[in-house]
């Protein structure tokens, strides 16, 4: 299969493993997209880059990898779905199925996009908790279960982000208390409530996981976005410390992502660790 040279300019990883993966459709009967690959069909994001397999159920019961393409053993159990008039697993079958593969991390964060409950309801969650137990256990027994019950276990509704996602395990990597998610804060004057990304009210510390996107390059019209974003934030952190009286930690994906930036700012915040 080809793509037209210019076609292919500008696209991002995700959207050329897109592209990887309906050629690999192209040349079999009835394909069912699996795993990983039924992930990034789905829209679910994926941390660290797309992998370089496709994956597709096998025909039975019996699984191979050949030219770029892994076949996953058919258990009889999956429930595959439509989209965009191709035949994918579930949501929640691919979520379990990742979580046998990658690090904890990739699978905590596409499970976390997979619940996610919007805040102010603006669309449903893609699944249920409910939904992932049940894929779950209709698998029982299977090898690297034990894997995905750790996923299971730190899975939320309440993550807004891959980077919250990330740092969430990494604060319990390092052994630091567990934080309450989406703490809200009234604000001084009560006509409006901030909701923290991570709070430790028994210590008086709360931290906030920023993503580089909200800080963008300055407007057709002239205007600098990124000033603009930092004054807002400027103020809402004020509000939130004049209602508390706690410390703000702020980190961005770089300070999660290798970690020790992270852990440092924590321990100058005053959390203890076990």
């Amino acid at each position: 299969m080809y793509l037209d040279p210019h076609d292919a300019l500008g696209r991002t990883a995700l959207q050329q493993y897109r592209q990887l993966a309906f050629a690999v459709g192209h040349q079999r009967k009835s394909p069912v997209f699996a795993a990983i690959t039924a992930a990034v069909l789905h829209g679910l994001p994926v941390i660290g880059g797309p992998p370089a397999e496709v994956f597709v159920l096998a025909g039975g019961s019996s699984g191979r990898r050949r030219n770029g393409v892994v076949e996953i053993p058919r258990r009889g159990t999956e429930t595959i779905v439509r989209l965009d008039g191709r035949s994918v697993t579930s949501v929640a079958e691919c979520v379990i199925e990742v979580a046998r593969r990658v690090p904890l991390v990739t699978a905590l964060v596409l499970a976390d996009a997979a619940l996610s409950v919007p805040r102010f309801g603006a669309s449903a969650p893609r699944c249920g908790i409910d939904d992932l137990h049940a894929a779950y256990s209709a698998r029982l027994p299977f090898r690297c279960s034990r894997r995905v019950l750790a996923l299971l276990q730190r899975a939320t509704t309440q993550s807004d982000s891959p980077l919250e996602s990330m740092s969430r395990l990494r604060i319990e990597e390092f052994g630091f208390p567990a934080p309450v998610l989406q703490f809200p804060v009234p604000s001084p004057s009560g006509t409006r409530v901030r909701y923290l990304d991570f709070a430790w009210p028994e210590h008086g510390v709360w931290g906030e996981a920023d993503g580089r996107g909200k800080y963008g390059a300055a407007r057709v019209d002239g205007s600098n976005a990124a000033a603009e974003v930092i004054l807002r934030e400027k103020r809402r952190e004020d509000e939130i410390r004049m209602a508390t009286g706690w410390r703000c930690v702020r980190w961005d994906w770089r300070d999660a992502w290798t970690g020790d930036p992270l852990r440092e700012a924590l321990v100058r915040a005053g959390l203890p660790r076990t």
